[in-house]
């Protein structure tokens, strides 16, 4: 049986114009820099995923982890027992990335030295967007992992594939026909980005570049995922005019508490306990294994209308998680959430925060990490929105 979506007058005014903005944005990959030149970061704050953290003793461990990653790789530290106690002692502040525009994936933690891509709305709205560069697969600091290979990794793609790629730019990249020819062809852009992964790869893999920064971009499974997260939280930027609305315009996990802001309160985490990542292992001997709870801030694709709630144009990525329930509850959310179509994707993004309800309660499609920080991700699946959020 089909859903109704509720009556247009069940919008209100402010919701429904906050979301013709975001469904009137063409988000376009602008360039490169760092995020001492676009945030003007200081030396001791580093960005995390999801709402604020209580304190250095809330941090959870694979997060504890990216950020020593991160004072290695700015030269702060000389091992991971120093990064360690500066952490712990306060000595580095950890903010919230969305507070200031940018969006970082799982564990991974921005510091000033890191390059992001920046992304702004093509058709003048005030929306921008910011993620750092993707580190791949393997010794990947998102992932929460206490090993000096990926300090090396982060080393790699922020002194050498990152600057290469901004000396032979030549003009914005719009993002909209990559996404669309992503959904096209089964990717749900957020759990599943290969195919736009493989076309923004062999883009860049044409640019005159090193040989193993050609490589390294051409042969990244998941180099397309970041830059469209900073395309999401462009369009969410779009959509942010000062009016109070009840569009969803930040969402994310911190390991701990996930969180949302809403239109009416962009400066305010509404937040909740973080649900637990609920599907497959990568392999059986992972299943035991405790897991992290939500944590990234990629989160904010769902919140726009994808992942999660564009399984039904990613069938490989349905079956998988074999769930015919969740499948039904993503339904209700895109019927009785999601308020205008994306003319760029054919697609309703803008999440009413308004319509979310117990049968009606978003999910965001994630990998899980091991708690402990030792293994890196352990499976993948859907994490829910806490409902406390919506009551």
């Amino acid at each position: 049986m089909s859903i109704k979506r509720p009556a247009e007058e069940s919008v209100d005014e402010a919701t429904r114009g906050a979301a013709l903005r975001m469904a009137a944005s063409r988000p376009v990959w602008e360039r490169s820099g760092t995020a001492e030149e676009f945030l003007n970061l200081p030396a001791d704050v580093f960005l995390h995923a999801g709402p604020p953290l209580s304190g250095p003793d809330a941090i959870p461990l694979p997060m504890l982890h990216g950020a020593c990653a991160a004072l290695l790789f700015e030269g702060r530290a000389d091992s991971y027992a120093s990064a360690r106690e500066q952490i712990l002692s306060g000595a580095v502040s950890l903010r919230p990335a969305q507070d200031v525009g940018l969006v970082t994936p799982l564990a991974a933690v921005v510091s000033r030295s890191m390059w992001l891509h920046r992304v702004i709305d093509a058709n003048g709205s005030n929306g921008v967007g910011y993620a750092p560069i993707s580190d791949g697969t393997g010794p990947a600091q998102r992932f929460g992992l206490f090993d000096l290979e990926v300090v090396e990794r982060l080393r790699f793609v922020h002194e050498q594939v990152a600057p290469a790629l901004e000396a032979v730019w030549a003009k914005p990249v719009d993002i909209l026909p990559l996404a669309r020819e992503s959904l096209s062809k089964g990717d749900e852009l957020h759990g599943r980005v290969g195919v736009g992964s493989a076309m923004l790869g062999q883009s860049l893999g044409a640019l005159s570049l090193p040989s193993a920064v050609q490589e390294y971009v051409s042969g990244n499974p998941q180099g397309f995922l970041n830059l469209w997260m900073a395309a999401c939280r462009c369009m969410v930027g779009a959509a942010m005019d000062g009016k109070a609305n009840m569009l969803v315009i930040a969402a994310g996990g911190n390991g701990i508490e996930f969180g949302i802001k809403l239109g009416k309160a962009p400066d305010t985490w509404l937040t909740a306990p973080a649900g637990e990542v609920v599907g497959p292992a990568l392999r059986p001997a992972l299943a035991a294994c405790k897991r992290l709870p939500a944590i990234g801030d990629s989160a904010l694709i769902d919140a726009v209308g994808l992942g999660a709630l564009a399984l039904d144009a990613a069938p490989e990525q349905a079956a998988l998680l074999a769930d015919p329930g969740l499948l039904q509850s993503m339904e209700r959310v895109r019927e009785q959430a999601l308020v205008a179509m994306h003319p760029g994707l054919q697609r309703m993004v803008g999440m009413n925060a308004s319509a979310v309800a117990g049968d009606c309660l978003p999910g965001v499609c994630l990998a899980a990490l091991d708690a402990d920080g030792a293994l890196g991700i352990v499976g993948r699946g859907v994490a829910r929105h806490p409902l406390s959020l919506y009551t």
